[in-house]
This record gives C-alpha cells, sequence and structure tokens, in this order.
C-alpha cells in the first residue's frame, strides 16, 4: 500500500494491511500508529493533514479499529 510517510519506521507493512482490514478500504496519507490496542492491532492513525495528492484530509487522527468505533458509536448516541 502507499501514501505513508517513507521516514516514520512505526507504520509496517503489516500495520497498513491490518488497517485495510479494518476499514474495508486502502488506507490513506498514514503517519504514525498512534495508538494500539492490548493485543497490539492498529487502533488509531495519525494522518497528514493533506493527502499525496494535496487534497486536504481534516482528520488527524482516525480511528481505524472496529471494536474502538463501536465503542465511540455507543457513547455518542448516549450522548457522553
Amino acid at each position: 500500500m502507499s501514501n505513508t510517510s517513507e521516514n516514520s519506521p512505526q507504520v509496517s507493512q503489516a500495520d497498513l494491511d491490518a488497517v485495510a482490514a479494518q476499514l474495508g478500504r486502502e488506507p490513506r496519507g498514514v503517519i504514525e500508529i498512534a495508538y494500539r490496542s492490548p493485543d497490539g492491532q492498529p487502533g488509531v492513525v495519525k494522518t497528514a493533514p493533506k493527502l499525496p495528492d494535496g487534497t486536504p484530509f481534516p482528520t488527524l487522527y482516525y480511528l481505524t479499529d472496529p471494536r474502538l468505533t463501536a465503542e465511540a458509536s455507543r457513547q455518542e448516541s448516549a450522548g457522553v
């Protein structure tokens, strides 16, 4: 997968593959794994403010782990 920073040793191809499986699509602009779950899976990625094609990407930190996104959705629905 592409669209990652060449300078970030924290993002491996295995990380990108895991994030792609979590999202159901190729991740874009990933520059860092900002959080890993206790089982070592990526949970939050840090993204570049602009994608390689120059498109602005307004979300600096992006929740990728479906377990965490489900919990965040429950919390938001509860008004937390």
